[in-house]
């Protein structure tokens, strides 16, 4: 076993040595499992960089007269993305700090930094970083900038989506990124930004900023978005968007490549799809699929929302959209407990309102679990949100629907398990983890166990899995594939 990885199999037998508050994870083998196995690298990332007189306002310029080294700490990473080259991209949370006031702390995220996070000296990264296949830190860029007060949404982000969520790498290399407080997905070129630092400008932008596609309330925060008071129609805003797709083939519907798949999913409930005729300069509406269930299943009795409904409350409804190379779209239903797969040719255009609907080609819920014993089953069928974030595995993310990888396995992160499922893509049936209790709720926060995890992506070498772990979490984890001979 290598110094400072930790073995680890999806439906084996995980043994754990103490050890001086140090734990050696060993690979027991039983009965042959063709489901491939992973081991955790905890050696990975490397230590984010401490500059000195950093001031995340200003990244790169330092505070003049500021001598101090300042390490970063990123908070919650909301979301993580893999590029062609094996980079990770991690939309972050720690510059979310909100601002007190009289009624205490409004506009924040959770995702800020505390004080257990850090000592006086560190500060908060910059929103978006990107990691070499080593671990080390590529870049740091974004506009951190909040509202400040006596505006009465103070504390929210003027510039990058409120409520920092999901991300997806083009085949292009684009990063796009999407924010579950705000009504709009932004596209940034990572070679140019990575130059501009806080100063980062989007090139696209879909939907528009503060606002979403719903019925006014009295919040002082971006009031429209809300997923009681949703329309679940627009064709130029959104509500609350959770994951991005972008498809490099050409689309059934609006006939030229590049569409953006967007699991609009916070405030309304509907996958959304925009096209470019222009070959990525300016978008325009497609069309859209889904709407509310109007209630949420419960965990244990599956099958009471129709297909093509989201679960109505709890957001992430939907919370995923993934392409594969079979043609097919893969959205996660998280409040459902399930991943909805439908045709590309779903998107049809609402009409005055209207909210179009389409039937799934197939329904996985995620509970069919291959070597759980009786009593982890049953703890596990206690939860929800078990359908949170997917990938393929093997993949290469950023070709999509083009993706010349078998996409054998989905991996599916159950945020109510606190675990990560290797599940066969044909059949739906889990047959693997990557948390060190196998097919088994997995909380914790030892290495090896989840907190929190939110959502994954497979690297282009065919052999490495990335978890972010947001919330309670706060890390980024490595799973390298153990071959037979390791």
């Amino acid at each position: 076993m290598k110094s400072g990885r930790g073995l680890y199999a999806g439906a084996v037998v995980v043994a754990l040595v103490a050890g001086v508050g140090l734990w050696k994870p060993t690979q027991v083998r039983a009965d042959p499992d063709p489901s491939p196995k992973f081991r955790l690298d905890t050696t990975w990332p490397a230590p984010l960089p401490a500059p000195i007189g950093y001031n995340p306002l200003t990244w790169p310029t330092p505070t003049p007269g500021d001598n101090a080294a300042h390490r970063w700490v990123f908070g919650e990473p909301a979301s993580d993305c893999v590029d062609a080259d094996g980079h990770v991209f991690v939309f972050s949370r720690g510059w979310e700090t909100g601002v007190t006031g009289p009624s205490g702390l409004q506009g924040a995220q959770s995702g800020a930094i505390v004080g257990q996070d850090a000592s006086a000296s560190a500060k908060p990264a910059p929103p978006i970083l990107e990691f070499g296949s080593d671990g080390q830190v590529v870049a740091g860029w974004g506009n951190p900038h909040l509202v400040a007060p006596p505006a009465t949404d103070y504390g929210v982000s003027t510039y990058l989506p409120n409520g920092a969520h999901g991300c997806f790498v083009d085949y292009q290399g684009n990063l796009w990124i999407g924010g579950n407080g705000d009504g709009v997905v932004q596209r940034y070129n990572p070679a140019v930004a990575a130059t501009q630092g806080a100063a980062a400008v989007w090139d696209v932008q879909i939907g528009v900023k503060d606002q979403c596609d719903g019925d006014p309330n009295t919040s002082p925060v971006n009031p429209t978005c809300n997923e009681n008071l949703s329309h679940n129609s627009s064709h130029t805003m959104l509500s609350e968007p959770a994951d991005i797709a972008v498809d490099p083939d050409v689309g059934p519907v609006s006939g030229t490549r590049g569409d953006v798949y967007i699991a609009d999913g916070y405030g309304n409930h509907r996958v959304v799809v925009f096209g470019t005729s222009d070959g990525g300069q300016t978008y325009h509406y497609v069309g859209q699929w889904g709407k509310s269930c109007g209630a949420v299943e419960n965990p244990s009795v599956p099958n009471t929302c129709p297909g093509g409904t989201f679960g109505s409350a709890g957001g992430g409804h939907p919370h995923c959209v993934v392409l594969g190379n079979d043609g097919l779209v893969y959205v996660c239903d998280r409040p459902n407990n399930r991943i909805q797969v439908f045709k590309k040719t779903c998107a049809q255009a609402s009409v005055e309102g209207s909210q179009p609907m389409c039937t799934p080609e197939r329904i996985i819920y995620i509970s069919n679990f291959s070597n759980a014993t009786a009593a982890n089953l049953n703890a596990m069928l206690l939860a929800g949100t078990r359908a949170c974030d997917i990938d393929f595995w093997p993949n290469l993310d950023t070709l999509g629907s083009l993706s010349t990888a078998s996409q054998k396995y989905i991996v599916n992160v159950d945020l109510g398990n606190d675990n990560v499922w290797v599940m066969d893509k044909q059949s739906g049936v889990t047959v693997g983890a990557l948390g060190r209790c196998g097919q088994a709720p997995c909380p914790g926060h030892e290495a090896g166990d989840f907190a929190f995890a939110h959502t994954v992506a497979s690297a282009p070498d065919g052999k490495t899995i990335y978890v972010a772990e947001t919330i309670t979490g706060r890390r980024l984890n490595k799973y390298v594939r153990v071959d037979e001979d390791d």
